[in-house]
């Protein structure tokens, strides 16, 4: 009886240490807003990816399948000499995780303030609904693949550009 018992305990324990291994909606929400502080205008660098996103990265974007390249590309052209400041605001997450994976749907606000020719500060604000899909790769939660959705377009002078930029 008393060999049942401590079976019976060891069986309950190894089980609850194999749930342990679950990735957390904070892992995932966490993972999700590291890639967009590695985007902004004045951090940008393409070499700050590797930990981020993995080697065989897509993005669905602006109805084109892109490769990491030329994700890349699309991103440096979008960052001309004229990109002042950038911002993303996410919002709306829907999460669901297992042990090796994560998937999240969300709203994504984001505010590029550029100068325009004027050499005024003019804000291009854009509203997608994207999602991502996240595994563990090297033991660390990376973006495999993302995809996103423009729903929303506005542009607005410097007067209401530079309240509503965070910084």
């Amino acid at each position: 009886m008393k060999h049942l018992l401590l079976t019976t305990i060891a069986a309950v324990l190894l089980v609850g240490c194999a749930t342990t291994g679950q990735i957390t909606e904070k892992q995932s929400i966490a993972a999700l807003q590291d890639l967009f502080k590695a985007l902004d205008v004045d951090k940008y660098n393409r070499n700050d990816f590797g930990l981020l996103i993995t080697d065989d990265f897509q993005i669905f974007e602006k109805r084109k399948k892109m490769s990491l390249n030329e994700f890349f590309d699309f991103i440096d052209s979008a960052y001309s000499g004229s990109t002042v400041s950038s911002d993303w605001e996410l919002s709306d997450f829907v999460v669901s995780t297992d042990k090796q994976s994560a998937h999240i749907s969300y709203l994504n606000e984001g505010t590029f303030v550029s100068k325009n020719a004027d050499g005024q500060d003019e804000a291009l604000k854009i509203k997608w609904l994207e999602n991502v899909y996240l595994v563990k790769d090297d033991g660390r939660l990376k973006i495999k693949f993302l995809h996103s959705e423009e729903i929303k377009r506005e542009t607005s002078s410097a007067n209401t550009a530079a309240r509503r930029v965070k910084n």
